[in-house]
């Protein structure tokens, strides 16, 4: 049964990729397809001709496509922008209080008291109408 199974998945495979071949076959032969059935039919001229691309005017009266240069004024240098002061950085003067102090380095200030996580209480707020305006 197992064998049987596998021969049929192998020939589904094999079916399956000769399609594949067909299909891309027929869609690389068919790609001048329409061009050649336009061609050949009464309404080839017609058609062809509503296909052609047109050249663009190379000056139309659509200012779309008119390209222009554009210039920019020159910037004036004003004395606010050669005064060094305005881009010095202040030397820093930390504060004492800003200094790491000795509680901030004892471990046990920053562990758990227990390992036990406490049990979450539900609290009237919670499901209050009003709070949440349900």
């Amino acid at each position: 049964m197992k064998t049987k199974n596998n021969v049929q998945k192998t020939l589904l495979r094999w079916a399956a990729v000769f399609v594949s071949f067909i299909l891309i076959s027929f869609t690389v032969s068919a790609q001048d397809f329409w061009k050649r059935l336009i061609e050949n039919s009464s309404f080839g001229n017609i058609a062809m001709a509503m296909v052609e691309t047109k050249d663009i005017p190379a000056k139309s009266s659509n200012k779309i496509f008119e390209v222009e240069n554009e210039t920019e004024t020159s910037l004036a240098l004003e004395n606010w922008m050669t005064n060094e002061s305005a881009f010095s950085v202040p030397s820093m003067n930390l504060e004492p209080e800003l200094f790491p102090e000795n509680w901030m380095f004892n471990k046990n200030v920053f562990l758990p008291d227990s390992n036990e996580e406490q049990t979450l209480q539900l609290e009237a707020w919670m499901v209050s109408e009003s709070v949440w305006k349900i």
